[in-house]
């Protein structure tokens, strides 16, 4: 049996990615252990699993280091990550891991596990990747061509495009080193190896994609020492129960959602609010919106009996029941939605999201839309289209089953299991 420690990125989507990989390495026998802050412990531990518990202010005396515009913030974040880095090390003592699974974009935080010679997979919420010409980053909405050099051409566009993105983690990266928090040094001298991709520095290390492997590009999915999980949707997740009354389940239900961040969004309310317009005149259908602090000021349009305004709802619950689904592409709900096989129209706005959108729409499994629509018809326009395409249908149809019955997962386990070995 090994003690097996999970570190991502304190926000829901990825957290709950990993919740079915920790469940099937707790029925193999071993023993899962998270690091994570307060705001997120509650939520984990509601799950049944283990967990230590990391503080996520610091505060620090003041010094001329502290007044010096620019200077001020290159000197807080290095004593922030100093922090992070140091309880990261106390946690790897203290619990005695036998290895961890660390999302690439926190990989600063967990160095320390390389100078331990402690084994390393990068556990990957997204579909992203190291650089290369061979395929798009995951931030661009390009769908690769056919290999050739026209290929390549496209594909140094995209990456060059894109290149603000992890171009500014990796100076990011490197002032905190100037300003004493050396992630970089710390993983070089331990011999490890980092190669640059779309969230600037990653180690070169075996990758788990929380995503099944049929939703990838070509080339991506025979990059060495990368491997799937799948859908990796764990359908006892707790997170709470839905009040379905008035809900009348012989009419097709919509469900709408732009994740967990979509209310900070400038155009959220304005695309909310084509969304509600665009279902008010389509009979016969039911929506339920999720879209957080946004909700009160929805609600005080006056909504129809088909339409529900919510802050948050059970994604899962919801997904069930649903028969379309209006999102942002984010990872998490893409992998539920492919769980439960519900077609989607997709508008994507930053981060992955656009990768994401693209794979969806090449593998024809929804269709794209922009978040900055503000015309209920544009939006009646996109449904109409989604609804009409039975090919799409199938296609999901056929993913949801692919899903369901895929190994990936387990083969994961296996990964992670003899890489501990």
């Amino acid at each position: 049996m090994a003690t097996v420690g999970i570190y991502m990125l304190p926000e829901y989507g990825g957290l709950n990615a990993t919740f079915a990989l920790a469940r099937t390495l707790l029925r193999r026998g071993h023993r899962v252990r998270y690091f994570v802050p307060e705001s997120v412990e509650a939520h984990v531990t509601r799950q049944g699993f283990e967990s230590a518990r990391y503080a996520q202010t610091l505060r620090l005396r003041a010094s001329w280091r502290t007044r010096v515009p620019g200077l001020s913030f290159l000197h807080r974040r290095a004593r922030y990550n100093e922090h992070l880095a140091a309880s990261f090390d106390a946690w790897v003592e203290a619990d005695g891991l036998d290895g961890v699974l660390v999302d690439p974009v926190v990989w600063n935080v967990a160095a320390g596990a390389h100078s331990r010679g402690l084994p390393y997979l990068n556990l990957n919420p997204t579909y992203s990747a190291p650089f290369s010409l061979d395929y798009p980053p995951v931030h661009s909405p390009v769908v690769p061509p056919r290999e050739g050099a026209g290929a390549r051409v496209r594909n140094l566009v995209a990456w060059a495009f894109q290149a603000r993105i992890p171009w500014k983690r990796s100076a990011y990266d490197r002032l905190l080193g100037w300003a004493g928090h050396d992630a970089l040094g710390r993983v070089h001298r331990a011999g490890g190896r980092l190669r640059w991709g779309d969230f600037g520095y990653r180690p070169e290390v075996p990758e788990l994609v929380i995503g099944p492997r049929a939703l990838d590009f070509e080339p991506l999915k025979d990059l060495p020492h990368r491997h799937y999980l799948g859908t990796s949707v764990e359908p006892s997740r707790q997170d709470g129960t839905f009040d379905w009354s008035g809900h009348d389940a012989s009419k097709p239900l919509a469900y709408c959602s732009l994740g967990t961040f979509g209310e900070y969004q400038a155009p959220a309310l304005r695309f909310f609010t084509a969304v509600i317009d665009s279902f008010r005149r389509r009979e016969g259908w039911q929506l339920i919106i999720s879209c957080g602090a946004l909700a009160e000021r929805l609600r005080s349009q006056a909504l129809p009996p088909s339409i529900r305004v919510e802050s948050s709802v059970p994604q899962l619950e919801v997904l069930a029941r649903a028969r379309l689904f209006l999102n942002h592409g984010g990872i998490g709900s893409v992998r539920e939605a492919l769980y439960f096989g519900v077609p989607m129209l997709l508008f994507p706005f930053s981060a992955d999201q656009p990768g994401l959108a693209a794979r969806l729409v090449h593998h024809r499994l929804g269709l794209r839309g922009s978040v900055r629509t503000w015309d209920a018809r544009v939006i009646t326009e996109r449904v109409d289209a989604l609804l009409g395409r039975d090919d799409i249908t199938a296609a999901m149809e056929a993913m949801k089953r692919s899903c369901r019955e895929s190994r990936e997962l387990e083969d994961g386990a296996d990964v992670i299991e003899r890489h501990l070995a």
